[in-house]
């Protein structure tokens, strides 16, 4: 059963790493669901049943697209305050850089931080934390497809750093083309 939702969770991950990474601004219900796929399974990775991250990060992420027609004005906002929540902890996890404070007091620091550059830039704060949140999924839906191949090959933290970046980069220049036009 373990195997089944990797197979599943690994293209998952993969498809809306790139939809964050080359059109996250641009389609701002499509990156809270995202998001909120993102929260749900990143939260059941943390304390719960991993076979279930999949499935509550799905519900997750219809939820918070949803409610992004309610929010009005604030939903860019908490769109990025959540998307900081998770993905600085993400980032940092993924980089081993996580210093041995707890991921969800970077969590709670990434939403301050987000919702800060959310006020003086909301714009160049979505572009750069859809980028930052599409390369992370890409890179997770590459290891959980590793670890369901068996093949127990860990992507090296030099490769995460540097696809990670070329993969940000390219997100960013991308997003900044498709708002000059």
């Amino acid at each position: 059963m373990t195997d089944l939702f990797a197979l599943l969770e690994a293209p998952v991950l993969i498809i809306l790493g790139l939809l964050s990474l080359l059109g996250g601004k641009r389609w701002l219900r499509l990156l809270a669901g995202v998001v909120g796929f993102t929260l749900g399974w990143w939260l059941m990775d943390l304390g719960g049943d991993i076979n279930l991250r999949l499935i509550v990060g799905l519900i997750t992420g219809v939820i918070l697209a949803g409610l992004v027609r309610l929010l009005g004005k604030w939903a860019k906002h908490t769109v990025a305050a959540i998307a900081g929540f998770v993905t600085l902890p993400m980032l940092l996890g993924s980089l081993r850089m996580l210093g041995g404070i707890s991921e969800f007091v970077w969590a709670i620091f990434g939403a301050m931080l987000s919702m800060a550059c959310a006020f003086y830039q909301i714009e160049w704060a979505l572009i750069s934390l859809s980028a930052i949140l599409g390369a992370g999924l890409i890179l997770n839906g590459a290891q959980v497809f590793l670890d369901a191949a068996q093949q127990g090959f860990l992507l090296s933290e030099a490769i995460r750093l540097i696809v990670g970046s070329i993969l940000i980069g390219g997100g960013i220049f991308i997003q900044a083309r498709q708002q000059q036009s």
